[in-house]
């Protein structure tokens, strides 16, 4: 997957709808601008079961690497940690960590977040990330104990770390171990639901992106000096939403770091349309130029999720316009 993705998309407008006698099809036209964002509030969603001590001091050794590269982008950014803990029985779910909640460039950010980050290694078996990452967005911890994490018009940056798959089953498995999170997968919240609901945080400018360092297929887990699960659903969070995965077999995660930095202060590559395309219909402009359909050097179309895809060697440059003309499938 490609690694350096980043935000600041602004879409402008931009329909232009008109009926297709032909083929009696509604046509439309969206664009799109590469700009960056400057304001950035960024979340690390931290696994905080017994296996997670080596991974968490991996983050905090490589959060240099991150940090350098969003201090040379100017960013304003915002800068929380929370754990993956979400069992009943903890009161501080959700809840940023530390005093003050969240670190800025106003304070000791480097030594902050390396303090936070070690979220420790006694909460829950049931790793709840993507539960625990809505919670600490939404109300009543947004505008209570997260108030001011979240700004209206900043992008907001999930980052999610842990060795074993995402549990979140709005409390259906309470009371039961680890292991219900694999043999009871049909009562975890759908992936779907979540990127629908990370999705309307934000509007107009300001987007949400999903970022992991997760568990690799099991073919990938060579490297691996534990046991860890492939991380399904993070990746797929993170893919639909326009970020990066890394392998959390690493053994150094200074590059991971990076590139999340270069994440954070580089261009888009997902472009969300209004309505679902006819494949063959679809006709990408940046700026003057007409851009093939190829996932290695141009564009591809991801149909489920009405996105169109730029995860090979082209990324549309910051500062450009990305138009794309497509007929409707089925009624508008």
């Amino acid at each position: 997957m490609k690694k350096t993705i980043l935000f600041g998309l602004v879409p402008v407008l931009l329909a232009s709808c008109a009926v297709d006698n032909a083929v009696d099809r509604l046509s439309k036209t969206e664009v799109f601008l590469q700009e960056p964002n400057s304001l950035v509030d960024i979340l690390f969603v931290v696994d905080s079961s017994p296996s997670m001590a080596d991974e968490q001091q991996l983050i905090a050794d490589g959060f240099e690497s991150f940090i350098g590269t969003l201090e040379e982008s100017n960013a304003d950014f915002h800068l929380g940690v929370i754990d993956m803990d979400m069992d009943l029985d903890n009161s501080r779910r959700g809840m940023l960590i530390g005093n003050p909640a969240f670190l800025t460039s106003a304070d000791d950010y480097v030594t902050g977040f390396k303090n936070r980050v070690k979220v420790g290694v006694e909460g829950s078996d049931k790793e709840k990330g993507l539960s625990a990452a809505l919670a600490a967005s939404t109300e009543p911890l947004a505008s209570g104990q997260n108030g001011g994490f979240i700004r209206e018009d900043a992008n907001l940056v999930l980052v999610f770390v842990s060795d074993e798959e995402d549990c979140s089953d709005a409390d259906a498995l309470e009371g039961e171990g680890g292991s219900a999170c694999y043999e009871n997968r049909q009562s975890l919240i759908s992936v779907k639901r979540f990127i629908q609901d990370f999705s309307k945080l934000k509007s107009g400018d300001a987007r949400v992106i999903a970022s992991a360092i997760v568990g690799p297929e099991v073919s990938q887990q060579q490297g691996c000096q534990q046991e860890v699960w492939p991380g399904h659903r993070y990746t797929a969070i993170a893919d639909t939403l326009g970020g990066i995965v890394g392998n959390i077999c690493d053994a150094d995660y200074s590059s991971i770091m990076e590139d999340l930095g270069l994440a954070v202060a580089g261009e888009i590559t997902v472009f969300n349309l209004s309505y679902a395309a006819v494949p063959e219909s679809i006709e990408v402009i940046v700026d003057d130029e007409v851009i093939a359909e190829d996932a290695a050097t141009g564009w591809s179309y991801d149909a489920e999720y009405r996105q169109i895809r730029f995860d090979g060697s082209y990324v549309p440059p910051r500062g450009s316009s990305i138009s794309v003309g497509y007929e409707i499938l089925g009624p508008a």
